[in-house]
């Protein structure tokens, strides 16, 4: 998965819990969460979003639409699986 996405999902993500992870304003969020749960949330988005691309982008070649996932399709994709990811990422 690109560096990049990663580095930019964990930035968001930093930024957006950043004013919580206070002592002064929250008793339960701490800056150590920035760099545990949060970045490990951060990750988890990146990988969402690169599955979900390859996921759309393989059902569009599949039959040329985005909706619904057949029995067969799945067994299509799950022999192309690799492929998309590595060209989502």
């Amino acid at each position: 998965m690109s560096k990049s996405l990663n580095a930019r999902c964990i930035r968001r993500w930093e930024v957006e819990f950043k004013p919580f992870c206070d002592s002064k304003v929250n008793p339960y969020w701490r800056k150590r969460d920035l760099r545990g749960y949060i970045r490990e949330a951060a990750l988890t988005t990146a990988y969402s979003m690169v599955e979900s691309m390859a996921e759309r982008n393989a059902k569009v070649d599949y039959d040329g639409t985005t909706d619904g996932w057949s029995p067969e399709f799945s067994a299509w994709y799950d022999e192309r699986r690799e492929q998309y990811l590595k060209r989502s990422a």
